[in-house]
């Protein structure tokens, strides 16, 4: 199936909004964390990691899908 420009708005608009759910579930408790002042420096990175994919997500422009990488578990293990 061919999807029409419309079509495929939509479905970069629905992954825009996934992409950012998923970002701010990460945020919340690593912010969390953070205003507590008990994060540690792993979970300090990773905050700045997510917060940093969540508002370049924000930026993209859904006409012209270039999305950022996701923050890697895995590089925030020694």
């Amino acid at each position: 199936r061919v999807y029409s420009p419309e079509e495929l708005h939509k479905k970069a608009e629905a992954e825009k909004v996934r992409r950012l759910a998923e970002a701010e579930s990460a945020i919340a408790p690593l912010a969390r964390a953070v205003k507590l002042n008990i994060a540690t420096d792993e979970e300090i990175k990773r905050l700045e990691a997510w917060e940093l994919y969540s508002v370049m997500v924000n930026r993209v422009d859904t006409s012209k899908l270039d999305w950022p990488d996701k923050p890697a578990i895995n590089d925030w293990q020694d």
